[in-house]
């Protein structure tokens, strides 16, 4: 499809949201996906994400890597809720109305996010953090949170919450096009003092909608200049998609 879009979206704990950084072992690129806190009072009863459905999984990883890190201690008061978003589980990805959701209520029936964090390497190599794509969703449906059956609130972050923004937006995704990477995919490194996607990646993809490839922060999510060339790209990564956050 020509008029295809898609946006690259960087989600995921990180030193703003949750004081951490997912690991990521720099020598085989597997990572382990987390989450950004969110307060478990927040929660309809019953609907309540936590980090202690990941803690098997991240003490699994961490036997498998050899390493001996910490899960990260979020609240000190020990509430482990988690705003798990994108939910690979589930295929969704919600967004506020305002800001970076601008971006997202613009997406159509076959048009894609590509999910990116930045990951703390767990043995020392060319750079302190990781910028790396970790998962994509091909989009089905976006419907704003006042629209979403009660049914379906189960499925995103958004919708899980007893205080909900009406006007927030929810992508359901096409799960067999959609899935969390089997292992990340680097494309950042430092330079001209910030964080940026690989000048000789941004050329391969035909470049991305903010100025020389900024990824350090959280800024509007940019749209592909040339999604169906990015996704050309993606599938000669040969990464498999995995519809579960953490198994």
């Amino acid at each position: 499809m020509n008029d295809r879009k898609g946006l690259l979206m960087r989600v995921g704990i990180d030193q703003t949201y949750g004081n951490y950084n997912a690991p990521i072992n720099p020598s085989t690129n597997d990572y382990m996906y987390l989450p950004i806190p969110q307060k478990k009072d927040k929660f309809i009863a019953g609907m309540e994400t936590t980090y202690d459905t990941a803690l098997p999984y991240f003490e699994s990883w961490c036997q498998k890597n050899d390493t001996k890190i910490q899960f990260p201690d979020i609240n000190p008061e020990g509430d482990r809720g988690c705003h798990l978003d994108p939910d690979f589980d589930y295929s969704t990805y919600g967004d506020q109305a305002t800001g970076r959701g601008l971006q997202v209520a613009k997406l159509k029936e076959g048009d894609f996010i590509v999910f990116f964090a930045s990951f703390k390497p767990i043995t020392p190599c060319e750079h302190n953090l990781i910028y790396a794509l970790y998962g994509k969703m091909v989009v089905d449906k976006v419907k704003k949170v006042a629209n979403v059956s009660e049914n379906e609130f189960y499925k995103n972050a958004h919708t899980r919450i007893k205080e909900k923004d009406s006007d927030d937006w929810v992508v359901f995704a096409n799960p067999s096009l959609s899935g969390r990477f089997n292992r990340a995919i680097p494309i950042g490194e430092f330079r001209n003092g910030s964080y940026r996607v690989k000048q000789e990646i941004l050329d391969v993809w035909g470049d991305i909608g903010v100025k020389d490839g900024f990824i350090q922060r959280s800024v509007c999510p940019p749209w592909f200049t040339k999604p169906e060339q990015f996704l050309n790209w993606l599938e000669n990564q040969q990464v498999k998609l995995i519809n579960s956050n953490w198994e």
